[in-house]
């Protein structure tokens, strides 16, 4: 029988998390608008491309060609219509985009704020494993506590930081 765990690094993560992400609302990216010769911006980057008829596919935009942008599908709304795989959206279906971009500032502000409260949370553990401020009756277990604990709060700010800094950017081709 599994025995459920709750532990104070679990709390801890919940609470960066919502320290991370409550005071910045979502902020809709502003498309960018580039001509069929800019599209090139987009070489190398995820891409969501919504197809005639509203199937949506989302890969790795390989090249852009005179007549075409060549998208390495990973996956897709209608796998019968649109596989897996190279496909060519036609320049004339090609009207609007969006590519994944990723900033910095979140997975910074994440990582401090979760080494921090890391620290705080690994020496109230310690202490508290310790068995007091002035009881020395578990050093290593309380050391082991503290150094995990501030290890783990740093490893989950950088991935609740992480995550907020993908965003998906639109964009659009204008003539």
């Amino acid at each position: 029988m599994l025995k459920r765990i709750t532990s104070g690094a679990a709390y801890s993560a919940v609470v960066l998390a919502a320290l991370l992400i409550a005071p910045f609302p979502a902020i809709a990216a502003s498309p960018l608008h580039v001509t069929w010769e800019g599209l090139s911006i987009v070489v190398g980057k995820t891409v969501s491309v919504a197809m005639p008829g509203g199937a949506v596919v989302v890969g790795k935009a390989m090249r852009v060609e005179d007549d075409a942008l060549v998208v390495d599908v990973k996956s897709t709304s209608e796998a019968r219509a649109y596989p897996k795989g190279p496909l060519r959206v036609p320049r004339p279906t090609l009207r609007f985009l969006e590519m994944r971009t990723k900033g910095k500032a979140f997975r910074i502000l994440g990582t401090v704020l979760g080494f921090c409260a890391g620290a705080v949370g690994g020496a109230v553990a310690g202490l508290g494993i310790q068995g007091g401020l002035f009881n020395n009756n578990h050093q290593n277990a309380a050391a082991v506590a503290f150094v995990g604990i501030w290890a783990g709060g740093t490893v989950a700010g950088y991935f609740v930081g992480n995550a907020a800094d993908r965003r998906w950017t639109p964009v659009e081709i204008v003539p």
